[in-house]
């Protein structure tokens, strides 16, 4: 029985979680803004104790790779992959916006056939998003994608799509289709990584220690001050 502790920092929620063999057994999060750094140790801290369980005894450890806030996935990638250093353990990622489509299939009840698409917000009208069905086959791949009022009408193909994720607020104000369905409140936390983090730890697809990066879709840019002096 593998027990896998997960963490996303990826969006303004800071969570922890630890399953054993994909059962959640304890889930930990705040939502204190610009607080992941200092917080993340304390939330790993109270899971263990909540689980009574030791750091030692962790099998593996699972982070949101991305996409979503920079600063949020570096401290979570850090913070993980240190602790993968010093234990030896193993490193899992996860894709936010997989972990948002875990979260949305927890809410959806419908039998009729539908696609999932996570969105993720990048500002004025760009979103991170991707396309995958029921059965969680990807159908369009990870991109960043700027929105309009015909965005995603080539996909329908007599479906519903399901849009959530706090990219999809934005989409709603101006998509106009009685195929488009959309979810509120759908957050990425660590939750909901338990089913894919512990398929990838039983078919062994672990992260390079050395090599591993955040997933930022887009690389990540400062916008110089203009001097008025």
């Amino acid at each position: 029985m593998s027990i896998i502790l997960c963490v996303d920092t990826s969006s303004s929620i800071c969570s922890v979680s630890i399953f054993k063999s994909s059962k959640l057994i304890t889930s930990n999060f705040t939502e204190i803004k610009k607080s992941h750094s200092k917080l993340l140790i304390t939330l790993i801290d109270k899971s263990l104790k909540d689980s009574n369980l030791k750091l030692s005894e962790i099998d593996a450890f699972a982070v949101s790779k991305g996409p979503g806030s920079y600063t949020g996935l570096r401290i979570g990638v850090s913070t993980i992959k240190g602790l993968c250093y010093s234990l030896e353990k193993p490193l899992i990622s996860v894709n936010t916006l997989d972990i948002l489509a875990k979260h949305a299939l927890t809410i959806i009840n419908d039998t009729d056939e539908f696609f999932l698409c996570p969105m993720i917000d990048a500002r004025r009208m760009e979103v991170y998003t991707k396309l995958i069905d029921k059965t969680f086959n990807e159908l369009e791949a990870d991109r960043a994608m700027i929105l309009d009022k015909n965005s995603f009408k080539e996909n329908l193909e007599n479906k519903k799509l399901y849009f959530f994720g706090d990219g999809s607020y934005k989409f709603k104000k101006i998509a106009k289709h009685n195929s488009f369905y959309f979810i509120d409140n759908i957050f990425p936390t660590s939750e909901f990584m338990g089913d894919i983090s512990n398929i990838k730890y039983e078919n062994n697809q672990l992260e390079n220690l050395f090599k591993f990066e955040p997933f930022y879709i887009k690389d990540f840019y400062f916008i110089k001050k203009k001097n008025n002096g």
